[in-house]
């Protein structure tokens, strides 16, 4: 019974009672009128009858009032004859009284002239119309006229009972036929409800699979379309899949793209036509320094002030050319580059921007710059005291022995300086490379300490600088023995060479739980804090002029510092102008 309150039912239902009422209303009414019609034909019919065998009995009677009074006997009660003159005065029976009804003597007068006359006259208001018929009639007396009334109540409640029948078998075929209608909707409903629930999405598609095979077997048109369903169940389903594979792919893909750009180490922003952001990946927010308020849907000049980088990236919407651009970031004292290119056509049209930080690289090259300029200068002045003895010699000073033999040994320290130059920069370069080969075992640092400081005592004291060691009477780390040599020799001989005169020199051996600790302190000019950072660079001197007076090349530090990384040691630098320096080198307990 759940077709009962399905909406298609009551639709098909109220449309068939709202179409077949009035033709309903209106049948009845057409056979209401005409059995009224058929009725009073009949009505009048009988009454002509009745008179017409009243005149033929009246005419051939030699005694009318016995043949009146014989013919009423046989009349119903409701049912009155008077013979009338035209004068409209009864005749027959003296009894009766002249009829003066104004109805009735216009009826009487227009019968004398055209034969007959049948009229219904309402005689009282309290009581329904009644037939007055007239039909003239032929005597031995002259011209008379028959005059009958005739109340049609029976025929009316024969009249009545037809129509009563006739309403109650139309309204039982209009409610047999609702009836049939509702089966055959109920038919046509019930399986649509039955496809309605199982064709839901939280229904198992085994479930909708049975209901739709078993209303396919229906010879009609929901069987049809039942079948049709089913098969398009199929295609749905193997729609689905493919979507949902496709779809997995495409999230797989997003997925992947999203995390390599925000793996990304440059910044990337895509933005529309408008410019407001619609991705933004964490590269971006560092380089650009932006904050997590911004979201994509802002627009790029709310998270981006630097106006040459908007300028750029609107030149490239407007022109549709790739545009770059290279500034400097104030706040964070880098270079930047900036990318912009156009993304012209398809739903996402707008330009992708790509920042990426060159500080390294602009570093580099003034590394680069200053290591060319290092390198010439400390090839250029050997080698201008080298040729300037050479052509002093040539000249004539090869004759006097006292000033060849002071340009050759000036030539000698040149050439060695120049050797030593050399090995320090291929040393660097074989460190720098991974190139140099290490030999890994416990070194004794107190015996190289002792060996380096015997080493430098005649270079320090030559200086009037004083040169000890203190701390660990013994003390081992696990290196490579020339390693650590070099950078012993590297630091002590940087201090010696940057303490003046009277000065002290001293080479520290700490040992710790898990450390172990070569430190090198001087008395000398010290260092100032803002170059700290740059003293391990190559060629680079604190104080350039008096650095090249000491004999340094600019590279001992370098080499400690890359010997450091190279053994998985530290090396820290603490300094005060006026005070020294104080060089520590920390060795890991394990390597």
């Amino acid at each position: 019974m759940f077709w009962l309150r399905s909406k298609l039912f009551w639709k098909i239902i109220g449309l068939y009672v709202l179409l077949s009422l009035p033709a309903v209303i209106g049948l009845l009414a057409t056979l209401q009128s005409r059995l009224s019609a058929q009725t009073a034909a009949q009505h009048e019919r009988q009454v002509r009858s009745v008179l017409q065998t009243a005149s033929r009995w009246i005419g051939q009677s030699d005694n009318v009032p016995e043949m009146l009074r014989s013919i009423r006997m046989g009349l119903s009660e409701s049912q009155k004859l008077w013979l009338v003159n035209e004068q409209g005065q009864p005749e027959g029976l003296p009894e009766e009284a002249r009829i003066t009804d104004v109805t009735l003597t216009s009826g009487i007068r227009s019968a004398f002239v055209e034969g007959e006359s049948f009229r219904y006259v309402r005689t009282d208001p309290a009581r329904a119309e009644v037939l007055v018929a007239c039909l003239r009639v032929d005597t031995a007396g002259g011209k008379r006229l028959l005059l009958m009334s005739s109340d049609p109540v029976f025929i009316l409640e024969q009249s009545g009972l037809i129509s009563s029948m006739t309403l109650r078998a139309v309204v039982f075929t209009w409610l047999t036929g609702t009836f049939c209608l509702a089966i055959v909707t109920a038919g046509v409903v019930s399986p649509l409800q039955v496809m309605s629930r199982k064709l839901q999405t939280t229904v198992h598609r085994d479930d909708r699979d049975d209901m739709l095979l078993n209303v396919s077997d229906r010879q009609d048109e929901v069987g049809a379309v039942a079948s049709a369903l089913y098969q398009l169940e199929d295609q749905l389903q193997d729609r689905i899949q493919s979507l949902e594979t496709a779809g997995r792919e495409a999230s797989a893909s997003v997925n992947l793209l999203t995390s390599v750009l925000e793996s990304m180490m440059e910044g990337v922003i895509a933005i529309d036509r408008e410019q407001k952001m619609v991705f933004i990946n964490p590269g971006a927010r560092r380089l650009l320094s932006i904050g997590d308020a911004i979201r994509p849907g802002h627009r790029l000049y709310e998270a981006v002030r630097i106006p040459a980088f908007l300028e750029t990236v609107e030149e490239s919407l407007k022109t549709g050319d790739i545009q770059t651009l290279e500034y400097r970031s104030t706040r964070e004292n880098a270079y930047h580059v900036l990318v912009a290119i156009p993304i012209l056509k398809g739903p996402h049209a707008g330009a992708v921007v790509v920042v990426r930080d060159i500080s390294d690289m602009r570093r580099l090259e003034a590394m680069r710059r200053d290591f060319v300029s290092g390198v010439s200068h400390e090839l250029k002045t050997p080698l201008t005291v080298i040729q300037a003895c050479t052509e002093t010699l040539l000249n004539g000073a090869l004759d006097d022995p006292e000033a060849a033999e002071r340009f050759l040994k000036q030539i000698d320290q040149q050439s060695e300086r120049l050797l030593q130059l050399i090995l320090s920069m291929l040393q660097l370069a074989r460190v720098e490379s991974g190139n140099e080969i290490l030999h890994i075992s416990a070194v004794p640092v107190h015996e190289l300490a002792e060996d380096v400081i015997r080493d430098f005592r005649t270079v320090a004291a030559a200086r009037s600088v004083s040169l000890k060691q203190s701390g660990a009477d013994e003390l081992w780390v696990l290196s490579d023995e020339q390693a650590v040599r070099t950078i012993l020799s590297n630091l002590v001989d940087n201090a010696v060479k940057h303490t003046d005169s009277g000065g002290t020199v001293t080479v520290e051996l700490r040992s710790e739980a898990t450390d172990s600790y070569v430190i090198v302190r001087d008395t000398g000019e010290g260092i100032p804090e803002e170059l700290l950072g740059r003293i391990f660079e190559r060629f680079y001197r604190v104080e350039k002029d008096r650095s090249r007076e000491r004999g340094g090349s600019g590279l001992g530090l370098a080499i400690v510092k890359h010997l450091c990384q190279v053994l998985k040691a530290t090396i820290s630098v603490r300094s005060r102008i006026g005070e020294g320096s104080e060089f520590t080198v920390r060795f890991t307990a394990g390597r």
